[in-house]
């Protein structure tokens, strides 16, 4: 049955087609502008496609060679093509488009590779980031074919700067890249050369830096400095050059006055072949002196030795009353012609003491430039030697009056200790007396004093008197030319005014009686050979004289006076002896003579030093010693106990280090104790140090064994020997018998008997000598022996605590059914005796032993102790 609603239809509808662009075709849009933008913005970048033909693809790679103007990277090689006749190569570039504009008819390329040479290292940046080409703008028309050139063009500067040309008849050893030097500093270089239109002359191209283009003005002049020069004459060979890379490649130099004009770029000048050819220099005036002997024809003027300028000319002036020359300095030295310079006229001097400028006797004499501050002057007036002197600030000047000329004269020298310090200005008379006016120069007016004694000192002296014969034979010099010398004392005042003596020794006379003398008083046991008059010595030279002598109760006293400019040699410490006669002194080394001055040996004298640690005195006054051997001998007295003196005698030397420090004066016994008293006497010098409570004293006897020698400079006569210690003041000591071992371990070691052990005896490990026995004694006890050993620094590591020692001196004999066996040390310990030891092998290594640590000393070994090799190390 059908439901009424089941035959219903349903509704059509009406469908509308949406008529707009759907929003999916935007991107396809923003896509296709990107790419019309990066289309362009590549076509836009890529610039001018050029063609760049070049010989050869050295150095040419596609997309790695820039194109670089003045540095900056203007264009890229897209790609390098061989050309269709084979003839060359040319590469496909393109040029960025803010570099369009240089492309040019004239526009030139060249490759540019590192290259080095003397002169310098170029395309040095292209070593960092590769080959390169190179471009210059040109002029002409738009282009893009081009052919590129074998180098940098020539006429292409290396910067920016002023560009000048010089004309010359040859190159010489002048190259691209030479340097221009002004004042000898580098300020530009040659950039070119070609030949002149006619072809007569070379024309150079040179760029100066534009730091220094203002130096070069109409005014200039330029000269060859290339090479080197030489000059022989009688100074010598005289080679210079300017420097070593102007030696080489060749150089220019110029120089500009102040007058000169600026110039505009390419100005041509002359180059001239050195500097005297240019007629160059800065033109100066000098008056000459009278007789100057100066060559007109190119004599030199030099400053520290060597040549700034020359002589040009030399005439009168125009009232005909002075000589002037005319002179040309190097522009170089321009800051040293100023109003303090002087020129100084170096003449030839001709002495015994030798030759001063021997040339100017034949090329005549020169002149040398001492500088001085001040304005600048292109006139200047020579002087002499003298009247240099004269003109030093601080020179001292003033007079000397004598009796007679004695032949002194202008010039005479002034001398102190043989040294020239002055000259005599003038010498002329006044009143009845001559005066001479000296002057001293600067670095020796504080030798003048208020006090000092001017003498002539010139020809052979000779005094003789109860003094002695004084003969004083002066330098050869001297003996033809008479000098003044003057001796030293006084105030640093200069007077105005001193005498002139005839002689040194009337003015040391007068500086006596000036000065006065101080008394002494001297003591003796007995009156030795002097009487008054007698000469008192200081080491060999008077300085006093004996002025009385008489009798006491205990001896002699002798007045002595010193001159008081010899007062300061007394001193607290000053030793007087008998100085008389001649003294003798008798040894194994020979037979010696001293021989005291002649006056002493007439007369006798008296001699004093200063000796430290001697006892000079007695009471108040100085003690008179018999000779200065007994004075050196005197000195603190101690006293040695020993066992016996056997190998002790009077004048026993005392050693430290091989050195005579002491002797013995005498040995008794001591029969309380059983011992020997040895006195002796430490001299002065050596008494503080030696006399110390360590100090320790032992005897030296020659040893010979079958090990070797010691102490062989003992074989004639035994001696003591010293070894320094510390602590306070002593004079008793005790007399060892061998030598004290400061250092190392020592160790007690006990034994029943003493055996073949003495002192001296070896200490053995492995047949090694490693340390000896120092003292063999009784126990308190009486029980035992106790031997005192001492290892060497070295080997104290050796000893362990579980060490065992054996004595292994003489023989060793057994005797059984099998047969003998004998067991014996080395031949040295058969001799000498020893005493070995060895450490056990035990693991781990016990520690080291401490000092005095007590072993027993085992008659033999046991077998086993032969075969440890115990392994021991050092630390």
């Amino acid at each position: 049955m059908n439901n009424g609603l089941n035959n219903q239809q349903p509704e059509p509808v009406n469908i509308k087609r949406d008529r707009g662009i759907s929003p999916l075709w935007i991107l396809p849009l923003l896509a296709l502008m990107l790419a019309g933008w990066l289309i362009y913005q590549a076509v836009n970048d890529a610039g001018e496609r050029i063609r760049i033909h070049f010989n050869d693809a050295a150095g040419l790679v596609a997309g790695r060679t820039t194109i670089r103007y003045q540095g900056l990277e203007v264009g890229i090689v897209r790609d390098v093509n061989l050309s269709d006749d084979l003839q060359s190569i040319y590469v496909e570039a393109d040029i960025y488009p803010e570099a369009v504009q240089t492309l040019k008819e004239g526009t030139r390329f060249w490759l540019v590779k590192p290259k080095a040479s003397i002169t310098g290292i170029s395309g040095l940046d292209a070593l960092v980031s590769g080959n390169y080409i190179a471009l210059q703008p040109g002029q002409g028309k738009f282009a893009n074919e081009f052919s590129a050139l074998d180098s940098q063009p020539a006429d292409t500067p290396v910067g920016e700067g002023l560009k000048i040309q010089l004309r010359a008849p040859s190159l010489g050893a002048l190259t691209i890249g030479s340097q221009v030097l002004y004042k000898q500093i580098p300020v530009g270089e040659v950039f070119n050369y070609t030949l002149s239109k006619d072809r007569k002359r070379v024309v150079i191209d040179v760029l100066i830096k534009p730091a220094y283009a203002s130096l070069v003005t109409n005014k200039s002049r330029f000269w060859n400095v290339s090479g080197m020069s030489a000059n022989i004459d009688f100074n010598g060979v005289d080679i210079q050059f300017e420097s070593l890379s102007a030696m080489l490649s060749g150089a220019i130099a110029f120089d500009s006055p102040d007058e000169g004009l600026a110039i505009e770029a390419n100005h041509l000048f002359r180059l001239y072949p050195d500097l005297n050819t240019a007629g160059r220099g800065i033109a100066i005036s000098v008056a000459l002196p009278e007789d100057n002997n100066i060559s007109a024809s190119g004599a030199p003027i030099v400053y520290r030795g060597l040549k700034i300028g020359q002589i040009s000319d030399v005439r009168l002036d125009h009232d005909r009353k002075k000589i002037i020359a005319q002179a040309a300095i190097d522009p170089s030295m321009s800051d040293l012609l100023t109003t303090g310079s002087k020129m100084l006229l170096e003449e030839a001097e001709l002495s015994l003491n030798g030759v001063k400028n021997i040339s100017n006797l034949i090329r005549g004499n020169y002149l040398t430039l001492i500088p001085g501050a001040g304005e600048s002057t292109r006139k200047f007036v020579a002087i002499s030697q003298d009247e240099l002197q004269e003109q030093q600030p601080g020179v001292a000047t003033f007079s000397l009056y004598a009796e007679d000329s004695y032949g002194i004269k202008r010039g005479t020298k002034i001398r102190h200790r043989g040294l020239e310090v002055g000259r005599v200005k003038s010498a002329r008379l006044q009143g009845d007396r001559v005066r001479f006016d000296v002057i001293i120069m600067p670095e020796y007016t504080a030798l003048v004093r208020s006090g000092s004694r001017f003498y002539i000192d010139g020809g052979i002296q000779a005094n003789l008197s109860t003094r002695g014969l004084d003969v004083n034979i002066p330098p050869a010099d001297q003996l033809i030319n008479q000098s003044i010398s003057f001796t030293t004392s006084g105030s640093h005042k200069i007077q105005s005014t001193y005498p002139l003596y005839r002689s040194k020794q009337l003015a040391t006379l007068a500086a006596e009686k000036a000065q006065g003398f101080s008394s002494f008083t001297l003591f003796a046991e007995e009156l030795p050979p002097v009487t008054e008059g007698s000469p008192v010595l200081y080491r060999n030279m008077p300085v006093g004289e004996v002025q009385n002598y008489a009798l006491t109760r205990d001896g002699v006293t002798i007045g002595v006076r010193i001159s008081n400019s010899y007062r300061h040699l007394i001193t607290p410490d000053t030793v007087f002896w008998n100085r008389s006669g001649v003294e003798v002194e008798a040894g194994l080394s020979g037979v010696k003579l001293k021989a005291a001055p002649i006056a002493a040996l007439v007369q006798g004298g008296i001699a004093f030093d200063n000796i430290s640690g001697v006892a000079n005195r007695v009471g108040n006054r100085y003690k008179l010693y018999s000779s200065l051997q007994d004075a050196q001998d005197f000195g603190l007295l101690i006293t040695l106990t020993a066992d016996d003196a056997r190998n002790i005698t009077t004048n026993t030397d005392i050693r430290y280090q091989g050195v005579n420090v002491g002797k013995v004066i005498e040995t008794h016994p001591d029969f309380n104790t059983g011992k020997v008293l040895i006195n002796a006497r430490l001299f002065p010098q050596y008494a503080k140090t030696l006399a110390k409570k360590d100090s320790y004293f032992w005897v030296v006897t020659p040893k010979i064994s079958l090990s070797g020698t010691k102490n062989l400079d003992s074989l004639l006569s035994n001696y003591i020997s010293v070894a320094p210690g510390t602590g306070y003041y002593a004079q008793d000591f005790t007399l060892g018998t061998s030598e004290r071992i400061n250092s190392g371990l020592t160790v007690i070691l006990e034994s029943e008997k003493r055996n073949s052990v003495s002192v001296g005896t070896p200490l053995l490990y492995r047949d090694v000598q490693v340390g000896q026995v120092v003292d063999v004694a009784l126990g308190d006890l009486a029980d035992r022996v106790i031997i005192k050993a001492h290892v060497e620094p070295d080997f104290d590591h050796l000893v362990r605590t579980n060490t065992v020692f054996w004595n292994v001196s003489g023989l060793d004999v057994t005797i059984g059914l099998t047969g003998a066996s004998v067991q014996s040390g080395t031949v040295d310990s058969l001799i000498r005796g020893g005493i070995a030891f060895a450490t056990p092998e035990a693991q781990p290594l016990l520690p080291r032993a401490k000092g005095d640590t007590h072993y027993l000393l085992h008659d033999i070994a046991k077998p086993e102790w032969h075969t440890w090799r115990t392994a021991i190390p050092r630390h």
